[in-house]
């Protein structure tokens, strides 16, 4: 199952993010499947209802990424989603 994620930035920090190559390195290390798409343009970003940057969509549910701690962290919610 292939998992959707989608990074919210503010529009200053859409540039270079390291979270893409953070789930990057996690699926590929953990055989997972997913697809990812950065969004930073306001009216994309409001419709997820958040306020809090940088997020992520996993599945359609909305993560503050300060939240995860760690990569274990990160990766349960992966394989949760």
């Amino acid at each position: 199952m292939n998992t959707e994620i989608k990074i919210l930035h503010s529009s200053c920090c859409a540039k270079g993010s390291p979270i893409k190559e953070q789930l990057e390195k996690l699926a590929q290390e953990n055989n997972l499947s997913i697809s990812i798409e950065e969004l930073s343009e306001m009216q994309d970003t409001m419709v997820y209802g958040t306020m809090s940057f940088p997020s992520l969509v996993i599945n359609g549910k909305v993560h503050t990424y300060k939240s995860f701690t760690s990569d274990a962290e990160l990766l349960a919610a992966l394989k949760a989603a």
